[in-house]
Formats: structure tokens, C-alpha cells, sequence
């Protein structure tokens, strides 16, 4: 890999982890904030100014330990970039086998275990990092259910949904877990890509009638499990949508809210699945819903900020700030309310390990965002070239028919 090609990847990977569009003074101002670089240097490095100039090595060293690197180097010798695993990355995955083997002879409980599930997230970073990656995991691990369970169904990558690749290894696992909960969440996971692809998805979900039948199958032996009412739940909204059964869409909202109420769950953590159910309501379009539900969930904001400077933070199901916070800007931009200041995202936002779950499938709707309170064609246009990008990677279409919906300007800017 030449200089010039390392150099092309290293923005990829910035662009990826800053989140927000790099198309402003004031974006670049708070990338240099965050990585310790001046303006003037991080406007060359992408070739906004002075584009006969180079940056210093010292300069890109900083740019590669903002994304994980040692330094420039480490990065040259060990960045991999096209459809293949690096070295690094395939003997790292491989190394895991004793941690993956001793958790399966002794049935390690990882929903109790705080080193266990570090030890994973710190895993998932790799495993995920790239399609790739993912893939040769699978291949040497398949067999082995107590590290699948939980890469597959604990921590869901939002961004692979609507993915082929990694829908046909949900679709195997399903089949290979014997875990309950593990195949309604896979299968409800299955269900939420179709739908984001706009049904264009070669691997389907199960028929509406199988995932009842898991989801049976799961409260013989379970009582109540937060994360996967919501989402079951949502699937039956989503099948009652696309039915146009309006009655049985409010009746499944209502039980739904009926019973999260009488959880038991501490109101943090109702607020936590009410952010998460509003999240695939926007791609359902029910703004209005989504708003009355979430004026009541706003201090959740005020908590998960809290919560980042505690040694352990109280959002246990997995959410992070950009979701959060972009979840909010769709649903008060949808009801034409412009009071968007307490929903500004900071790259400081960006640092836990969820942040990798859900980077390129946050980012859409970010993006989506940013298109709705731009003005002018001209910049309209150069966001959607990037959102379609990402649409690109991810196959979540129906971004588009929101948009569609809601800014009168999107002929003009979806020149295809």
C-alpha cells in the first residue's frame, strides 16, 4: 500500500469514527479539538487547502492513534484494507480459542461475569471490525454456541442486518443454537434488515408465524426479557404496518407499553427501550407516536451523560449517546419542531464499545438529519452522495422513502 492509498484509508476511518459530515469550519474545528491537531493541518489532510503541501509524519502518527493506531507506522504495517483478512487481525481471532473453549466447558455465565464480558467486547471489536473478519470467526467457531450466542445475539451489529453475508450467518446459527432467546433474537434481527432493506434481501426472515412460534417457545422458560419484548414487539408493529391493520397496530403498542410499565424495570431503563422502540417507529413513520412517547423519556439524556463519568454506567441494553441523540433530532425534526440544541452531537459521544454496533446504521439517519435542516441544493446533494454510500454498505434503503416523506426538496437532490 502506497502513501498516498494508507493516507486515503486513514480518512475513511476518521470520517468513520467522527460520525458527522466533515463539510465545515466548524466540523473541522471540533475533529481538531478531539485529535489534537490544528485546524490548518487536518483542512490539508483533506485536501481542503493548500493540496500541493504534505503533512508531516508526526502529524499523521496523531491521525492514526485518533483511530486505534500506534503511530504512522503501525498503521502502514498493519492496516488491511479490500475484501481480505490481515495477518494481524486472522492470528488475533485464532488466539481466542482457549478463552472461547474453557467459557464452553464450563458454561461461564457471562450475563454475570464483568471480566467475561469485557474480555468479548474488547473480541467484538476485531470480530466485527470488517465483513472478513466477521466471516473467518464464524468459520472457525461455528460449532461452538456459548461464544456465538453471545457475539451474535448480545451484541447485534445494527450496521449487518440488512446484509446478506452476515443474514445467512444469523439464518445458520438459528439452526444450530439451542437457546431460546438466542433464536428469537436472531430471528427478530432478521426480520428489523428486511424491513430497513426495503425488502431486497436474498437471505428472508422467517415466516411471521415461525418467530411466534420461538417467541412461545421463549416465555415457557422466561418470564419477562426487556430487549426481546421490544424487539418482538416491534416486528409484530412492523407486520401489523405493512398489513395496513392500523387496530392490531395500536392494540400490539398498547400491550407492549401495558407490560413494560409493569416490568419492574427501574424508569431509566423503560425510558432505555421506549428510545429504542421510537427508533424503528421513525422508519415506521409514526412521528407523532414516537414524539408523544418520547417527551416523557427526555431525562434519559441528562442520565446517560451522567452515567459516562461512573465506573459503571446504568444503560445495561446496550444504547449509546449518537443513537440516542439521533433518534431524538428525527423524531422532533418529523413534528416540525426546530428546538435541536440539546440533540447536538460530540465526538466525545463516540467512545464506549457500542459505538461499533451501530456507527454505520446511526449514521444514516444522522446523515438523513443533517439533510432535513441544510439549506441549499448544492449541499443537500453532496450529503445524500454520502449517505448513499452508506446505503451502499449497508442495504438500508427505506432512509430514502423517509426523506421522501419529509423534505419537499428530495426530487431535487435524488438526481437518480
Amino acid at each position: 500500500m502506497t502513501s498516498e492509498e494508507a493516507q486515503k484509508e486513514l480518512q475513511k476511518l476518521i470520517r468513520k469514527k467522527f460520525v458527522k459530515p466533515l463539510d465545515s469550519i466548524k466540523s473541522f474545528e471540533e475533529l481538531a479539538q478531539n485529535s489534537f491537531l490544528s485546524l490548518q493541518t487536518l483542512r490539508r489532510f483533506f485536501g481542503k487547502i493548500d493540496k500541493d503541501k504534505s503533512i508531516s509524519t508526526a502529524s499523521l502518527s496523531i491521525l492514526c492513534q485518533f483511530v486505534g493506531f500506534r503511530d504512522w507506522q503501525d498503521f502502514v504495517e498493519n492496516f488491511q484494507c479490500g475484501d481480505s483478512i490481515s495477518e494481524k487481525d486472522k492470528a488475533y481471532i485464532e488466539n481466542m480459542s482457549a478463552f472461547f473453549k474453557n467459557g464452553k466447558k464450563y458454561n461461564l455465565d457471562y450475563h454475570q461475569n464483568t471480566l467475561t464480558v469485557d474480555t468479548f467486547n474488547d473480541y467484538a471489536a476485531v470480530i466485527y471490525s470488517k465483513k472478513e473478519n466477521t466471516e473467518y470467526f464464524y468459520e472457525l467457531y461455528k460449532d461452538n454456541n456459548w461464544v456465538c450466542d453471545y457475539i451474535f445475539a448480545w451484541l447485534p451489529n445494527y450496521n449487518f442486518f440488512g446484509e446478506d453475508w452476515f443474514r445467512k450467518i444469523l439464518k445458520t446459527h438459528i439452526e444450530n443454537t439451542s437457546t431460546e432467546t438466542v433464536k428469537l433474537a436472531l430471528s427478530n434481527f432478521l426480520f428489523l434488515g428486511e424491513f430497513l432493506s426495503d425488502n431486497t434481501t436474498k437471505i428472508t426472515a422467517p415466516k411471521i408465524t415461525e418467530l411466534q412460534n420461538i417467541y412461545t417457545e421463549y416465555r415457557k422458560k422466561f418470564r419477562y426479557m426487556a430487549y426481546h419484548e421490544m424487539r418482538y414487539h416491534s416486528i409484530l408493529l412492523i407486520e401489523a404496518k405493512k398489513n395496513k391493520n392500523e387496530k392490531e397496530f395500536h392494540k400490539i403498542l398498547s400491550r407492549y407499553l401495558d407490560n413494560l410499565e409493569n416490568s419492574g424495570l427501574k424508569t431509566v431503563h423503560q425510558q432505555e427501550l421506549i428510545i429504542f422502540l421510537c427508533n424503528t417507529l421513525v422508519w415506521l413513520k409514526e412521528y407523532e407516536t414516537c414524539y408523544n412517547l418520547l417527551k416523557s423519556a427526555k431525562s434519559f439524556l441528562k442520565t446517560l451523560l451522567k452515567s459516562k463519568k461512573e465506573e459503571n454506567p446504568i444503560h445495561y441494553f446496550g444504547i449509546n449517546m449518537p443513537f440516542v441523540k439521533t433518534t431524538f433530532a428525527m423524531v422532533w425534526l418529523a413534528n416540525k419542531n426546530e428546538n435541536l440544541e440539546e440533540f447536538e452531537l460530540s465526538i466525545s459521544g463516540l467512545e464506549d464499545k457500542t459505538e461499533l454496533l451501530y456507527n454505520n446504521y446511526i449514521k444514516i439517519m444522522f446523515i438523513a438529519n443533517s439533510i432535513l435542516t441544510t439549506k441549499g441544493i448544492t449541499k443537500k446533494k453532496s450529503l445524500f452522495d454520502e449517505l448513499q454510500n452508506l446505503v451502499s454498505k449497508t442495504n438500508y434503503q427505506r432512509i430514502y422513502s423517509i426523506l421522501k416523506d419529509l423534505d419537499p426538496d428530495f426530487i431535487k437532490y435524488n438526481y437518480q
